[in-house]
């Protein structure tokens, strides 16, 4: 009687450091902070919330001339619609971003997010988008939505907007013009950017393993 040999090989997926499917998503909310209303976010705040993106970085600028004014947008503790601790840019008239900035190999997918009108009055934003790192806009909810925000009492005090997309490498979300827009409660996670090809090592690897186990298999044939 011949005896089949069966040689079991293993896939292996490769995720950027600290990875793996199912992990929790992190929270980017503010109410960990005790600071006073027009405070500056401190800037290392954010970072390493998910592991792979170490770093969260934020400024106030110019929408039409992409101008720095700071490096920093504010903190303000309550009354933008029902959301508490909120951040929005720095000076009015200007717009606001916070960006995601992943390790090497890793992208940033952003879930969720919350906005609300100060003092509890519906607004609109001018600006309203994601961008990946360079500059492109993937995303603009002035174009496709109108880019309000809720704020008063007449049905939801906020908003909440589901962009659900995936941006390889850094992702940047831009807000304003106006400082009486606060962001809150932004769901995001990182994600490997490919799963690389079999390195040259390892398929020889693979050859060896297939050769050995054909002359197990011989073997065993002539045997019978």
């Amino acid at each position: 009687m011949s005896r089949v040999v069966m040689l079991s090989l293993g896939c292996v997926a490769f995720f950027c450091a600290g990875a793996t499917p199912g992990a929790a998503q992190a929270v980017l909310d503010f109410d960990a902070l005790t600071l006073a209303n027009y405070a500056a976010l401190p800037a290392s705040y954010g970072d390493g919330f998910d592991a792979n993106i170490p770093d969260v970085q934020y400024r106030t600028f110019t929408v039409g001339t992409d101008a720095t004014l700071n490096n920093f947008v504010e903190f303000w503790n309550a009354d933008y619609g029902d959301l508490s601790k909120v951040v929005y840019p720095e000076e009015n008239g200007y717009a606001a971003e916070i960006a995601f900035v992943p390790a090497a190999g890793c992208g940033v997918r952003l879930i969720s997010f919350d906005m609300a009108g100060y003092s509890h009055v519906d607004r609109t934003n001018s600006t309203l988008r994601i961008l990946d790192a360079a500059g492109n806009v993937v995303l603009d909810y002035v174009a496709t939505q109108g880019g309000g925000v809720e704020g008063d009492g007449n049905g939801p005090q906020h908003s909440s907007f589901t962009p659900n997309l995936f941006v390889p490498g850094t992702l940047r979300i831009q807000w304003g013009n106006d400082w009486d827009i606060g962001m809150d409660n932004i769901v995001f996670e990182s994600a490997p950017l490919t799963v690389p090809e079999p390195t040259t090592t390892a398929l020889l690897g693979l050859g060896g393993a297939l050769a050995a186990a054909g002359a197990l298999m011989r073997r065993r044939a002539a045997r019978d």
